[in-house]
């Protein structure tokens, strides 16, 4: 889960993202993530104020469909009801971010991230293990086993005994 945590006697935004990640290479490609979205948003403050805001209901409904369907949530884009699966919203994003992820060497860390999108966040890799086998010591020891290996395990065979 996502979450904005603002501190304004610090002047900073903390972003409570990286906690849901199994490996280092995951955390740290969600942080290369942010650095990237913070430049972007620094060189392009701008264009917050051309885009409507969504009304507070809409943002807790959109916040609700991704903890529950991760990258495969249909993400409510307007009050027209135009909807958008998260991961291409994603993938957009990526686009639009090429010129700053090449600017700070980060893709590498970016790559990781598609790896991500295209086989499978932690907790879908989770559930995975547990609906093979219904035992939820497996689900530990499959998480214990990434984060020792530092490897995205998605095939279960690989896990440590």
């Amino acid at each position: 889960m996502v979450g904005l945590r603002p501190s304004c006697g610090f002047g900073t935004l903390e972003i409570r993202a990286c906690d849901g990640a199994a490996t280092l290479a995951e955390t740290l490609a969600l942080v290369a993530f942010i650095h990237v979205l913070a430049h972007w948003f620094a060189d392009n403050g701008s264009w917050l104020e051309s885009v409507a805001y969504p009304p507070y209901w809409l943002s807790r409904e959109n916040k609700w469909r991704a903890i529950r369907y991760g990258l495969d949530a249909e993400l409510v884009m307007n009050m027209d009801g135009k909807n958008q699966i998260n991961g291409d919203e994603l993938k957009e994003w990526f686009e639009k971010l090429k010129p700053y992820i090449e600017q700070l060497n980060y893709q590498p860390y970016f790559a990781t991230l598609q790896a991500i999108m295209d086989s499978g966040t932690s907790s879908e890799r989770q559930r995975k293990v547990f609906v093979s086998n219904n035992c939820f010591k497996e689900v530990v020891k499959h998480n214990v086993s990434e984060f020792l290996l530092q490897v995205l395990l998605y095939r279960r065979e690989i896990a440590i005994s």
